[in-house]
């Protein structure tokens, strides 16, 4: 952000004009935030640097327009330099002088604004600006940041110490890296990105939109027939886990597959005759498990499909390593690789770098971890990161699980993911994702399109879900049975929610 600053000024935009625009944006926020100003009291804290510069100017602002202010200094604030510094003048002569921060700065606030520290934070808030942080999540006002919350990370969304957790957070151009994902999107909450003037281009990562998503859902025709929806196929299963293959095969479904067919052991395709009717099963393995000469007696399947789903539930043994590196080596479709087809490739990952037709790859930070002999700490520490380097890695699409699901392409793309919330932490939820990223690639979707579309689909369908049933309770298959909903919602926009 800092090059985008730099450019926006070197094309005739002062620092002291993009500062203003900055703070003008913030105090609008703050007056929706507080409901008007007579009556009501302000707070802002501000740090030295750009970040206090704009508290400045929300100060100044607030006060003009009729509310209560107070100004509080963490640090060495009074001693900011170039456009802070001017800004922090004209705040004075207008009547808002400022203050050294204490225990007490807080008190009978009704709205605090949070300027301290922003995005080139890195480290731990100590000293006084931890006791500054601490009070203000104390408080009990509503509590607006300036561009990032202080003491998040504004490369990779990391908290390490006290953090603000605001109820509002009031992005500058664009949303940053560290509150689109990490433990900083928590901490920012609601976001609102304001145009200040500050060019975005070349952004190190996107956020997926609805109409993102609606411009590349498949739509189908009056004369559609069965195979034009797509048609997937799916090695999915053990007598051990029929769960997952039912959950895998309804998530293709719902996502819209016209043509389903699921290859796994004779338990399975019990299963699934009498749950799932509307998918054809067939055995391919004598044994209780899947084996390597399982992609043989599929292979009928696989030319007629458009993408084929594997790993879910399969187990990891070598028999099921020996599938997957032959589905890696010989199946040209895309291919969806998830759960224990991912587990069985961590011992050596030599076959996914062999790989030469698209492959995604849909692992939770400790699968990945896995692949990428790391610890899911270290994953956790920089998602954007560790997907990007897995993609770059292994020449697949990654799409990697976790709140705000990062989706990385080996070129360096990466797209992070808005929907979803806790009630997609259950079990099968990851089956019934895998299902329908499958239906999207055999729909047409090239394979980095169909990771990030059904992943916002899937998180859309989740929300609908907890919106009828609450978060806690809500099953793998609830979500499944919501697909239709969200992908109807954003075909026609504000369609409603009927499950």
């Amino acid at each position: 952000m800092r090059a985008a600053d730099a450019a926006a000024i070197s094309s005739g935009t002062s620092a002291i004009v993009l500062m203003d625009r900055a703070g003008r944006a913030v105090a609008h926020a703050v007056l929706g935030v507080a409901g008007g100003v007579y009556g009501r009291r302000a707070a802002v804290v501000c740090g030295k640097g750009n970040n206090g510069g704009d508290g400045f100017v929300v100060a100044r602002v607030l006060r003009g327009r009729g509310m209560a202010v107070t100004c509080w200094a963490v640090g060495s604030a009074a001693e900011s330099e170039g456009a802070a510094a001017h800004h922090l003048r004209l705040m004075e002569r207008g009547g808002v002088p400022l203050r050294p921060f204490t225990e007490n700065s807080l008190n009978g606030a009704d709205v605090i604004v949070d300027a301290v520290f922003g995005t080139g934070f890195r480290g731990r808030a100590e000293g006084d600006a931890a006791i500054a942080i601490n009070a203000i999540n104390g408080a009990p006002a509503p509590v607006v940041a300036v561009d990032i919350p202080s003491a998040v990370n504004g490369e990779t969304g990391a908290v390490d110490g006290p953090a603000v957790q605001a109820e509002v957070t009031v992005a500058l151009a664009a949303e940053k890296t560290g509150t689109a994902t990490g433990p900083g999107a928590l901490h920012a909450s609601k976001l609102k990105a304001v145009d200040i003037g500050i060019p975005v281009e070349g952004a190190r990562a996107l956020m997926t939109e609805r109409s993102d998503v609606a411009r590349v859902l498949p739509r189908r025709s009056p004369d559609a027939h069965k195979r034009s929806g797509g048609a997937v196929a799916l090695l999915a299963g053990s007598d051990a886990m029929t769960g997952a293959a039912l959950l895998t095969v309804k998530g293709a479904l719902k996502m819209g597959a016209g043509y389903a067919t699921c290859g796994s052991t004779s338990a399975v395709k019990h299963a699934l005759s009498s749950s799932v009717p509307e998918v054809l099963s067939t055995i391919v393995s004598d044994d209780d498990v899947l084996v390597e000469a399982s992609i043989e007696r599929f292979s009928g399947v696989l030319e007629r499909a458009g993408a084929l789903a594997i790993g879910p539930g399969i187990g990891d043994g070598k028999s099921q390593r020996a599938l997957v590196v032959k589905a890696l080596d010989s199946v040209e479709l895309p291919l969806v690789i998830d759960a224990d087809g991912l587990n069985v490739l961590a011992s050596d990952t030599g076959p996914l770098t062999a790989r030469r037709w698209p492959a995604v790859l849909t692992p939770h930070p400790a699968e990945l971890a896995r692949l990428l002999h790391t610890s899911a700490a270290a994953i956790q520490a920089d998602r954007l990161r560790s997907a990007r380097m897995a993609a770059g890695r292994f020449g697949c699409v990654i799409l990697l699980k976790g709140a705000r699901t990062v989706v990385a392409r080996p070129d360096g793309r990466a797209v992070v993911n808005p929907t979803g919330g806790p009630e997609l932490a259950t079990a099968g939820t990851g089956d019934v994702l895998c299902g329908a990223i499958a239906t999207l690639a055999a729909a047409g979707l090239e394979a980095f399109e169909a990771a990030w579309a059904a992943c916002y689909i899937h998180g859309l369908a989740g929300a609908i879900t907890a919106s009828a049933l609450g978060a806690a309770g809500v099953l793998a298959s609830d979500v499944a049975g919501a697909l239709p909903a969200a992908a109807r919602h954003l075909r026609d926009e504000g369609a409603p929610f009927n499950l």
